[in-house]
């Protein structure tokens, strides 16, 4: 199997460059369509897709992982990438060689959707899709972790020499106020409908108002809870000040996810669900691709290294969409209570393990150079020199002499 080529390790360095690489664009579009017509064809059990969908998205889910284990090998590259060669990707020869990098994927995955109908009967695919919704607690649990996880590495990109942490009551109040004004604009989408708060009656405006007062309180606690990690005399304080903000304020957005879906708040369409879903999904995506790539480049992992972590997200993201999907199904259209509990699991787990998360985050970048550079302060060691012996022999034979 290759090792890669040096243009491949190259995209292991940024989150953009690796979504933006025409190469495996085809792969992203092929998830989004392929997902948004999965679930609204099992919505709608369009010919019998509320039986067979589950089964779909598992064999797509599948067939994305064997593309990502055989991507470092050249057979992979010349299956499942395009070379676009700077043309653009709204060109039709693009869009030709593009649909046809996609096929070998579509046709493993049809080959498994045969097998799975070969061997269950109607009964057992319907566990499959049992199984696939319960796996949505499962995959909660794994969203906060891989977002947690990704903020890190954006951490380690953007720390710097020593720096103490900003600290103190002033910038815990500007933090929380940040933190308002941010989650307002949404509040006021979701939460409101996009109409003036005015005209909403007072359960309501309590409901929203209590939220925003449970975001100052988690902006206080989490001061207080984070505070040790985010201090150090040999840490890039500043840096991980940042990360625990951006790891507070995501949480935050998911615990407004699972705050809008309570039975105290407003009813919304499955379908506004499921595109606020597709975004937080698609955030997960983009910080779980960019952390395995970056992981996997650290530790010479080919399989987790460029467009093979873009398969591994497209797999995760099939997963995840069948999830959703199955969870329409099995509730009869509605997901507020399931997709609640998911979203304050994410939120949970993320504010939960912040603090060790922020621990390995490091020393900054100016100490881990030092530590892990060779130390050349001492002269090598030098070993002992022997010269070889050297046989003198006089004029009489029975003498002979050895001279070092």
């Amino acid at each position: 199997m290759n090792n890669g080529t040096p243009e491949d390790l190259q995209k292991s360095e940024s989150a953009f460059y690796i979504f933006s690489d025409p190469s495996t664009f085809p792969h992203i579009v092929l998830l989004v369509i392929f997902s948004g017509s999965l679930y609204g064809a099992m919505s709608m059990d369009v010919l019998g897709s509320e039986s067979q969908g589950a089964a779909i998205f598992v064999s797509l889910s599948l067939s994305y992982m064997v593309a990502a284990l055989i991507r470092p090998s050249r057979l992979g590259r010349f299956l499942l990438t395009v070379e676009s060669n700077g043309e653009g990707i709204l060109k039709s020869k693009y869009l030709i060689k593009g649909l046809i990098k996609t096929l070998p994927v579509i046709a493993l995955a049809s080959l498994i959707w045969y097998f799975f109908n070969a061997s269950l009967d109607n009964e057992n695919l319907n566990d499959i899709k049992l199984i696939l919704a319960m796996m949505f607690i499962a995959m909660s649990l794994f969203q906060g972790l891989t977002l947690t996880t990704g903020w890190i590495e954006y951490g380690k990109k953007i720390r710097g020499p020593p720096r103490d942490s900003r600290t103190g009551l002033t910038l815990t109040i500007l933090r929380i106020v940040i933190s308002l004004l941010l989650l307002a604009p949404l509040v006021w989408w979701f939460g409101y409908g996009a109409v003036n708060p005015l005209n909403a009656n007072f359960s309501t405006n309590l409901v929203w108002l209590i939220f925003m007062i449970t975001v100052v309180f988690l902006g206080v606690l989490m001061e207080r809870y984070t505070k040790s990690s985010r201090e150090g005399a040999e840490v890039d304080g500043v840096a991980h000040d940042r990360v625990y903000f951006l790891i507070f304020i995501t949480s935050c957005w998911h615990l407004l996810s699972s705050w809008r879906r309570a039975p105290f708040t407003v009813d919304q369409s499955s379908v506004g669900l499921f595109f606020e879903e597709v975004i937080l999904m698609s955030i997960t995506i983009v910080l779980a691709v960019w952390s395995l790539s970056k992981k996997g480049h650290k530790r010479g992992w080919r399989i987790f290294q460029g467009q093979s972590a873009i398969f591994w997200g497209v797999c995760f993201g099939f997963a995840y969409c069948g999830s959703v999907s199955s969870l329409t199904v099995l509730s009869e259209g509605s997901l507020m209570t399931t997709t609640a509990i998911g979203h304050a699991i994410t939120a949970v787990v993320m504010l939960a393990i912040s603090p060790i998360a922020l621990s390995r985050l490091g020393l900054s970048e100016e100490l881990e150079e030092r530590f892990e550079a060779p130390d050349h302060s001492l002269p090598p060691e030098e070993e002992p020199h022997f010269q070889p012996a050297r046989v003198v022999e006089s004029g009489d034979d029975d003498i002979v002499e050895i001279v070092d």
